[in-house]
């Protein structure tokens, strides 16, 4: 009855993983009931890593701060497997990011060259500028479409 509680009040703060609730039991040394809890806990609907995996990737996209890159790389710390992470990010970027990933990168990139437009960057800023986007989750295309580094017909000339 105790790992019920345990897990109920965690749940009570903030939506949550199987893998992150069950850490929880394990830390208050009830992991022996935790496969009865999560079952319980799924039972009720109050545990669903999907429904978690969506949500979540929806407030890291819109948020413009962070990248799918480490969205999901968010995600899978937090317990959700690789594919469900991926096509979570996925769908929050259609849904929360209308340009894409590359407008959402050219947004951040714009908002942290505070005013100055980016064409006019010189080389040394660019640099680190693409290097915190890069930091940021965004991939490589999207930092140098976002930068101006190429346009897409460039790829399709190889």
């Amino acid at each position: 009855m105790r790992a019920r509680e345990v897990a109920v009040r965690y749940l009570a703060a903030a939506a949550r993983t199987e893998r992150q609730v069950r850490a929880r039991l394990q830390k208050a040394e009830l992991s022996d009931q935790a496969d009865a809890v999560v079952a319980w806990l799924r039972e009720l609907r109050y545990l669903d890593d999907d429904a978690y995996a969506r949500a979540r990737a929806r407030t890291l996209v819109a948020s413009g701060r962070v990248g799918p890159r480490t969205a999901e790389r968010r995600l899978l710390q937090a317990g959700i497997a690789a594919g469900a992470a991926r096509a979570a990010v996925a769908g929050a970027l259609v849904e929360e990011a209308p340009g894409g990933e590359a407008a959402q990168c050219r947004a951040l990139a714009l908002r942290r060259a505070r005013g100055t437009p980016l064409e006019a960057l010189d080389a040394r800023a660019r640099g680190r500028l693409a290097r915190f986007l890069l930091g940021r989750g965004f991939s490589g295309s999207a930092v140098a479409r976002a930068l101006g580094g190429f346009e897409d017909r460039d790829l399709e000339e190889d």
